[in-house]
């Protein structure tokens, strides 16, 4: 009996810290439930996965939204468009099973007269500035963190006044080269 009485408290135990676990949670959230904490506003949010073939992805066609066809289940995204002022938020995932140091991602856009391919070489030799070249830092709009698998950064921004094409890249060695860019185009 006493054995018995042992084993009920033991899961007891298990049982309340199991409930106060899913109650409080552990301050990470899931893509989707951050996507539905940040839905409320009236800010535009995108999400973005970054993959291992070196594209830019979304899980399904928008307004405001280009993309070169479809990639299995998503779309790979070759434009954003918004209007001059327009607030967005930019949720950017990585999507990998290898290292970081192997494969990460970041989404860099800079200002309409930025030369682009120079900052990502530039910034392909920045590791320890995230692959951000210093030298084009007052070139950039907004840039996430660099994420390796199964990390998310959330960037929120005001789309510049001048209307134009700003490039966004990934400055991760190569990645630019692959393909991993694209148009934020104001109009």
């Amino acid at each position: 009996m006493e054995y018995i009485m042992q084993r009920l408290s033991v899961y007891s135990i298990l049982i309340v810290f199991m409930v106060s676990m899913v109650a409080c949670g552990n301050g990470e959230g899931t893509p989707a439930e951050e996507s539905e904490a940040v839905a409320d506003d009236d800010v535009r949010t995108i999400e973005i996965i970054g993959t291992d073939d070196m594209r830019f992805v979304v899980a399904e066609e928008a307004d405001g939204l280009v993309t070169a066809g479809q990639v299995g289940d998503e779309y790979e995204l070759t434009q954003i468009q918004a209007s001059p002022g327009e607030r967005l938020r930019i949720i950017l995932h990585t999507r990998s099973e290898l290292p970081a140091t192997a494969m990460s991602h970041n989404l860099a856009i800079v200002d309409l007269d930025a030369d682009v391919d120079q900052f990502v070489r530039e910034s392909a030799t920045a590791a320890d500035n995230e692959y951000i070249a210093p030298a084009f830092e007052d070139q950039i709009i907004a840039t996430t963190a660099m994420l390796g698998g199964g990390e998310s950064d959330t960037i929120e921004f005001d789309v510049p006044e001048e209307q134009g094409e700003y490039e966004y890249a990934c400055t991760f060695p190569g990645h630019f080269a692959a393909g991993m860019r694209g148009q934020l185009v104001v109009e």
